[in-house]
């Protein structure tokens, strides 16, 4: 009996190919777990966190458990992902920079953490301050010390670090506020929103993003000033720091009525280089590709473009390759 070479070759040509697709396929049929750090409940990364997880859980294999982590803001979540505590994570592009430098923030590099999506939207180091507080602007803030009772985000956070570098640009300490009688507390939103309501702070340095939710009820609670930020002051902070000259949109909140300058920095969507590329590819389509829903949860997310999402000055670390591949596939990075 005569079998054609033809015949012989077409089994063994699907078999290499089958051999070929399938360990990826294993993979993406096994149940998975994915956590998210973020930041706490009530906040902006939160909402981003949540969001995501639905764009992915239809996406995953039946089993598969997605946790969004209230936790540990824009400092915090880089060391999450370097002690393989969370597998992906929100940060910044500025604190990015700190971490993969080992400086500022941290005390060694990580040089363990890549880029999956930059530019998701714009933070902004802002000041807030009781229109009955008579300060009117940074300097006064400096020159009136004594009456200033300042509220920050727990010490080590982001929001925290950035009001630390803007007294440090502005020749201030925490304790120099102290010492002239003034006070400074370090906590949460809601202690925050409450005892600037009762008149017990009068001063909030925070960084901020549209529609964030406890800044909003700050404002609509509140008759409150936000305080511009002069050039002087926001060119020692990018040589010092890294931050980056931004404008605060009027009309953002209940009394910003004019936009003003300040500095600022993107978020950005993290993860570290050993978690499996086929799923930081799907991550980062489903993202990229759920844009319209990400915005539907928080529109925050409106200016998010992810034709530029791969931007090392949009993402302040080399990109993770799952990532890139996505991006290479669409065109949008050469």
């Amino acid at each position: 009996m005569r079998i054609s070479l033809r015949s012989t070759l077409l089994p063994v040509v699907l078999v290499i190919a089958l051999a070929v697709a399938l360990p990826t396929l294993g993979r993406a049929q096994s149940p998975t777990q994915i956590t998210i750090a973020s930041l706490s409940p009530g906040t902006a990364w939160y909402v981003y966190g949540a969001a995501i997880a639905e764009l992915l859980r239809p996406k995953l294999p039946q089993g598969s458990k997605i946790d969004v982590l209230p936790q540990s803001g824009g400092i915090g979540n880089a060391k999450l992902l370097a002690q393989k505590k969370a597998d992906f994570a929100f940060s910044f592009s500025l604190t990015n920079q700190w971490a993969a430098q080992g400086k500022h923030a941290y005390d060694q590099k990580l040089d363990m953490l890549r880029g999956v999506a930059g530019g998701m939207d714009t933070y902004y180091l802002a000041v807030l301050v009781r229109a009955d507080a008579g300060i009117q602007s940074l300097a006064d803030l400096k020159e009136k010390r004594g009456k200033v009772s300042l509220g920050t985000l727990a010490v080590g956070s982001a929001g925290e670090y950035g009001s630390r570098n803007l007294l440090e640009a502005l020749g201030l300490t925490y304790d120099d506020i102290r010492k002239a009688g003034g006070s400074v507390a370090h906590t949460n939103y809601p202690t925050i929103t409450a005892a600037v309501k009762d008149g017990r702070m009068n001063t909030v340095i925070a960084v901020i993003t549209p529609a964030h939710p406890s800044i909003t009820e700050i404002a609509l609670q509140n008759e409150m000033k936000f305080l511009p930020i002069p050039a002087d002051v926001v060119g020692t902070m990018r040589e010092k720091f890294n931050y980056e000259p931004q404008t605060l949109p009027a009309g953002m909140f209940r009394g910003l009525a004019a936009e003003l300058p300040v500095v600022g920095f993107p978020t950005v969507f993290i993860t570290r280089q050993d978690v499996p590329a086929d799923l930081v590819y799907l991550v980062t389509k489903s993202i990229a590709e759920g844009k319209d829903q990400l915005v539907a949860a928080h529109k925050g997310l409106s200016q998010f473009d992810p034709k530029v999402a791969w931007k090392p000055e949009l993402v302040g670390l080399p990109l993770h390759p799952g990532a890139e591949k996505y991006y290479r596939e669409q065109g949008w990075m050469k």
